[in-house]
């Protein structure tokens, strides 16, 4: 097990280190998922049932965001340096400080709001870094304009195109997570989980209201870029926020 986080972190960092040479930075961070792919089912799932604390929530996020990163074929730089980045603080996070294993049985529709919700956290997750991103990229543009063609206007508007579909993706997840929990769990809305619940509500409304928004009025730009990151704001803080009170306060 110990070879394994050193694997999947040094690849991380293999890929962090070679960002400017696209090529070999997707080859490690496509060796670096696969490892962490094998890590991950290692933490989260048993015979007994899966483990799903804060740790191995940010894991699996973070996972499925280099998968979502590698298939959307994004080269921006930002986005790819954050990607590793934060990959390699939650293995550094749960090897250094592991939290308590406490495994719970397998139950199918539970089961199934936890996969829908973990997929729109992911691909809204990858929006947000993508919006950091284009914000960086609009910054560049206006004050150092087609220096390179990373930083054109035909580059900007096809990440813009690839935010939208990411935003897109994950606004549909979060719907049908939301509509699952209401269906399948008892007292969905009572439970100690509550506050996420409506953090998550929160969220998938300003996302319905950024997507209406880019359909009906065009927006984009700075606009949609705030709305996202405050969405995903209000969605971190529901979902992250949730599991640390669980794991640390409670």
């Amino acid at each position: 097990m110990i070879s394994l986080f050193i694997a999947t972190a040094a690849t991380h960092l293999i890929a962090l280190l070679t960002v400017k040479r696209y090529s070999v930075s997707t080859l490690f961070l496509v060796l670096a998922s696969l490892f962490q792919t094998v890590l991950t089912g290692l933490l989260l799932l048993n015979d007994n049932g899966w483990t799903f604390n804060a740790q191995n929530a940010c894991l699996v996020v973070s996972w499925l965001s280099n998968i979502i990163a590698i298939c959307g074929q994004f080269r921006l730089k930002t986005l790819r340096i954050l990607l590793s980045s934060i990959a390699i603080a939650v293995i550094g996070w749960i090897y250094f400080i592991p939290l308590p294993d406490f495994s719970k049985p397998y139950a199918l529709y539970i089961d199934l709001h936890i996969t829908l919700s973990i997929f729109a956290y992911s691909f809204l997750f990858v929006s947000s870094l993508v919006a950091i991103n284009l914000a960086l990229q609009i910054y560049r543009l206006k004050n150092n304009a087609f220096v390179s063609p990373d930083l054109s206007l035909n580059s900007l508007l096809k990440n813009e195109q690839k935010l939208f579909i990411l935003i897109v993706i994950g606004w549909l997840f979060l719907g049908l997570s939301l509509f699952s929990g209401a269906i399948f769990i008892d007292n969905f809305f009572g439970n100690q989980m509550g506050h996420k619940i409506v953090f998550s509500i929160l969220a998938w409304l300003l996302f319905s209201l950024l997507i209406a928004g880019r359909m009906l009025k065009g927006w984009r730009g700075k606009k949609a870029i705030k709305l996202n990151l405050f969405a995903m704001a209000l969605l971190m803080i529901g979902f992250l926020g949730s599991y640390l009170v669980i794991d640390y306060i409670l």
